[in-house]
């Protein structure tokens, strides 16, 4: 799915020069997150998993001797775009060594699109039960009532850092820096921007120039090799290989080279690059002395797709040589090659070297993490569970819980539009959802018009649907499936919610409260991937969800783009019993004012008023508000 608004489609030219940045003069503000707090209730719960335990007491004894832990995530990046995995088309050196050198979760499993496997990935949660339903539309924030791994590391002594594609919020409060990394060099906008990307430091906009797999390599490895007496949890989290499809001329040429399409020259050219700059990060660890002391796990985000937007689609052929193994489906839907990617786990000295065969989650990541740090933690806080034993050899299988999967398309009466508003989780039905259980060998699929029940052990093209000969089967895993969702994703506050939107308590610093992320929508108003749209009646606007941690004084001033009927409308703002209408003149900015906010959860809304003409908006295009906080007088 292109995730990226209508103002970023315009493709960029690509440079053909590589990015030296020097970091030796670039402050390190350090910026706390939140503290972990647990309640008497977990206090009462909290244990070690036993497996855990017995397993991570021989690996270190002294605190000091806790391994470090470094995370890279690759963006649509499927099981078939690595030459290891039978691909003949694109080379991959560095990964193909790696995996040489690793534990090889050959069944390896994430989420369909890339925010809800972020989601997983920080929280060990199904994403549906960390708040995050989408990609875009508001509908990518991770609930702040969640608590990532990086807290719970941090918590435990862990030095914490993330560079790169973040995708779980953004805006202060949802980002890195706010949960739980003491540093973080992160894309929260124009995600997919893979030259001078505009970067977030700890709040501070960078903008270095150069190939943005490379700079944010150049980050990690400073970061990585600074002296430090505590172990380190770094999150690498690369843009590539998601469309547009740009890479270093050279390699291009190459890939052209062999007779392949511009098309997927420029995609093989992209996993070669992306490849090198992993193998230039694990030189570094190993002449840095670190690479014996840190555990990496690699893995991709969802499976493959070949829709760029700067260059034509890939062609059928050309998609399934990017899947030898011939598995059904592509990123965004919930058949094998839809969430089935790479994944390789090396600890030198401790994890031998050998394919698992065993279905691993993207949710058990966190439980594992925690266990191989050592760190206490309620098992029963994880939809995931600690793979520990599997990964230091200590077993070949463990006890196979059911596996929940979910699309990021969700179905209701009158639903029109993928970004279309939702009007209420009561107008949502199971049997209009696109849903998956797998249960050791079987899954079982509804949605897409159907339902259907495969042997993936046996069949893991998913060729043989075998609902009509096992329906007793079927059935069972259907009824398993719709518990689960109206009892463990529907009742919970989080799932299919719009985001809180946290005021700053700094003077100066600014938030972005985001047009397509309201929590209630009023009249014939238009929600869309980044904004909301056809303000034309009186009436028509949206209400956004708002906490103010500090009474204090705000700058307000909206974004827009407006209409034809715009000279006859005007923008009302009400904050709990006060209201005011500015004119909006034809201007892309209407400067609102300063108000004054209470301490605590309310609402704000926006409303057009005045007499526009009911054929044309006077709001074309509401990107969203700014909100600034002022200084104490």
């Amino acid at each position: 799915m292109l995730t990226r608004g209508r103002r970023d489609r315009r493709p960029r030219p690509a440079p053909g020069r590589s990015y030296k940045n020097s970091l030796t003069n670039r402050a390190q503000p350090h910026f706390p997150g939140r503290d972990v707090a647990l309640s008497s209730g977990t206090m009462k719960t909290l244990r070690i998993a036993a497996l855990g335990l017995l397993l991570t007491l021989p690996l270190f004894g002294a605190a000091e001797q806790r391994p470090n832990i470094l995370v890279i995530l690759t963006d649509d990046q499927g099981y078939g775009d690595l030459a290891l995995h039978g691909n003949t088309i694109v080379d991959t050196p560095r990964l193909d060594a790696l995996f040489r050198e690793s534990v090889q979760p050959n069944q390896f499993h994430a989420a369909p699109v890339c925010a809800p496997t972020r989601a997983s990935l920080m929280t060990g949660k199904q994403f549906l039960r960390a708040g995050v339903w989408g990609v875009h539309g508001g509908r990518d924030y991770l609930d702040l009532r969640e608590t990532t791994v990086a807290e719970r590391l941090r918590a435990a002594g862990y030095a914490t850092a993330m560079a790169g594609k973040w995708h779980l919020g953004k805006t202060d409060a949802y980002l890195p820096w706010n949960r739980g990394f003491d540093d973080s060099w992160s894309i929260t906008d124009r995600l997919y921007q893979h030259t001078d990307p505009i970067i977030d430091h700890n709040g501070r906009p960078l903008e270095p120039k150069g190939w943005t797999a490379e700079i944010l390599t150049d980050y990690v490895i400073e970061w990585m090799t600074r002296p430090r007496k505590q172990p380190f949890f770094c999150y690498l989290a690369h843009p590539y290989i998601h469309e547009p499809y740009y890479a270093p001329e050279p390699l291009i040429a190459k890939y052209r080279a062999k007779g392949l399409s511009e098309s997927f020259a420029r995609l093989c050219a992209m996993t070669e690059h992306l490849d090198a700059e992993i193998g230039r990060l694990l030189d570094k660890l190993e002449r840095a002395g670190l690479a014996r002391d840190t555990v990496v796990f690699f893995m991709g985000d969802n499976g493959p797709i070949g829709n760029p937007v700067n260059v034509p689609p890939l062609t059928d052929e050309e998609m399934a040589l990017r899947n030898p193994a011939g598995l059904r489906g592509v990123k965004g839907n919930l058949y094998e090659n839809g969430t089935r990617t790479p994944a390789f786990v090396r600890w030198p000295g401790h994890f031998p070297v050998r394919t698992v065969e065993h279905e691993v989650d993207i949710t058990d990541i966190v439980p594992t993490l925690l266990d191989i740090a050592g760190v206490p933690y309620d098992p029963e806080a994880f939809d995931g569970h600690s793979i520990l034993p599997l990964l230091a050899g200590k077993a070949d299988t463990l006890e196979n819980p059911p596996r929940y999967y979910a699309n990021h398309v969700f179905i209701w009466p009158g639903r029109k539009r993928l970004y279309d508003f939702l009007p209420g989780k009561d107008q949502l039905a199971f049997d209009d959802q696109v849903l998956a259980v797998r249960v050791g060998r079987h899954k079982y699929v509804v949605g897409y018009g159907r339902h259907e029940l495969f042997d993936i052990v046996a069949d893991p093209q998913e060729r043989h649907n075998l609902a009509p000969e096992q329906p007793a089967l079927a059935d069972a895993l259907r009824h398993r499936l719709r518990e689960w969702w109206t009892r463990e994703v529907l009742p919970l506050p989080q799932s299919y919610a719009m985001p809180v939107y946290v005021f700053p308590e700094t003077p100066g610093r600014s938030i972005f409260l985001h047009g397509c992320a309201p929590v209630r929508i009023h009249g014939g108003v238009v929600q869309e991937s980044h904004d909301s749209r056809q303000w034309s009646r009186p009436g028509d606007g949206i209400d956004f969800a708002i906490r103010v941690p500090a009474a204090g004084a705000y700058r307000l001033e909206a974004l827009l783009e407006p209409g034809p009927a715009a000279d006859n409308a005007r923008l009302e703002v009400t904050y709990r019993q006060e209201s005011l209408e500015f004119s909006l003149q034809r201007a892309d900015k209407v400067d609102m004012g300063t108000w004054n906010f209470q301490a605590g959860d309310s609402e704000i809304a926006f409303r057009l008023t005045g007499n526009p003409a009911n054929d044309a908006p006077a709001i074309s295009i509401f990107r969203g508000v700014s909100v600034t906080r002022l200084p104490t007088p």
